[in-house]
C-alpha cells in the first residue's frame, strides 16, 4: 500500500500509542502511532538523522530506531516461517510512518537505506530466526522487554 502524508488509514486507527514494524523479506515497515503530537516531534520525525540497530535476546531480534533528540525505540520481529529473504548485498530499505491512532492521519513519512553491514546483521539473524523459530515468542518478547529498556538495548546492540 502507498502511503500518503496527510491522509488517514483505518489500519492506523488503534486505541493506544504503540510501535509496531512488518517485513516483507526486502524492505522493513515501521509503524508509530502516537496521540496529541507537536510538530516538533513530527518535525524530528522527518528531517533529523535517523539510527537503526539490531539486538538479539531470547531468540528474538529487535529493531532499534532512534532520531536524533529522541529516545530508542525497539520493535521485535515476528516473522512468518514462509516469509522469503531477499539478498542484503543490495541493503534492505525503511519506511517509516508516523501516525494519530485517533484519526488515522498519517504525520510523516521517510524512507531510508540501511547500511550494508546492518543489512547483512539483520539478514543473517532473520534467517537463524525462521529456520528455528522461537517457542513462545510474545513470552520471549515480554521477558526482553523486563529485563531491558530500548537504552540498554542500543547500548548493547549492533549498528547504525
Amino acid at each position: 500500500m502507498k502511503y500518503i502524508k496527510g491522509n488517514t488509514y483505518k489500519d492506523f486507527i488503534n486505541q493506544r500509542e504503540c510501535q509496531y514494524l512488518s517485513f516483507d523479506g526486502e524492505q522493513v515497515k515501521i509503524v508509530i502511532l502516537r496521540k496529541n503530537l507537536d510538530e516538533e516531534i513530527v518535525s524530528i520525525v522527518e528531517n533529523s538523522e535517523l539510527f537503526f540497530q539490531i539486538f538479539t535476546k531470547e531468540e528474538v531480534v529487535f529493531l532499534l530506531v532512534k532520531f536524533e533528540k529522541l529516545k530508542w525505540l525497539d520493535m521485535p520481529f515476528i516473522l512468518d516461517k514462509n516469509i522469503k529473504l531477499n539478498s542484503w548485498e543490495e541493503g534492505y530499505y525503511a519506511t517509516v510512518l508516523l501516525a494519530d491512532p485517533m484519526s488515522g492521519k498519517l504525520l510523516a513519512k521517510r524512507t531510508k537505506m540501511l547500511s550494508k553491514g546492518l543489512s547483512k546483521a539483520l539478514f543473517w539473524a532473520l534467517k537463524k530466526q525462521i529456520e528455528n523459530p522461537p517457542l513462545n515468542i510474545i513470552q520471549k518478547i515480554n521477558k526482553v522487554h523486563a529485563g531491558f529498556s530500548s537504552d540498554e538495548m542500543a547500548r548493547l546492540s549492533l549498528g547504525k
